[in-house]
């Protein structure tokens, strides 16, 4: 699938589907969850099932299909910042109490992947940030950087 019809299929399930409110309180669980096509689902709830649950859900929904691999990895916090980024299709998310301490993170997280596993690693691109204290998510499909 091209580009652009990636984007305006996304574009058309975030109308129907609408993007989900993720207002944590104090105690809530924030879920993020990711699929190696860029689909990307979050969810706030007081329980961390409901919340890995519904997570799923939307991701699902935006890829299209049961045939995804949403919820095959997860990060999880209660507050703070979510970051998922896509690499290839090596998934990278990490979380923080600041944004700052989440992009430090996945940046750990990617040079752990490419000098462990990876060596080859293509360039990462950010597709989901998530300001779970207000309700923020961004998403792009564009590349965050080049090596």
């Amino acid at each position: 699938m091209s580009e652009a019809m990636r984007r305006l299929s996304i574009s058309l399930c975030v109308l129907l589907f609408g993007i989900p409110a993720c207002v944590a309180g104090d105690d809530d669980w924030s879920v993020l969850t990711m699929a190696r096509d860029g689909s990307w689902g979050v969810a706030c709830r007081s329980s961390q099932p409901e919340a890995i649950a519904e997570a799923i859900r939307f991701c699902r929904g935006l890829a299209g299909g049961a045939s995804s691999d949403c919820g095959a990895q997860i990060a999880a916090t209660r507050g703070g910042w979510m970051i998922g980024n896509l690499c290839g299709d090596h998934r990278i998310m990490a979380t923080g109490s600041t944004l700052m301490e989440a992009e430090r993170e996945a940046l750990n997280r990617e040079i752990s992947l490419q000098l462990s596993y990876v060596p080859d690693l293509p360039p990462c691109r950010r597709v989901v940030t998530i300001d779970t204290s207000r309700s923020l998510i961004t998403s792009s499909l564009v590349s965050s950087s080049t090596r």
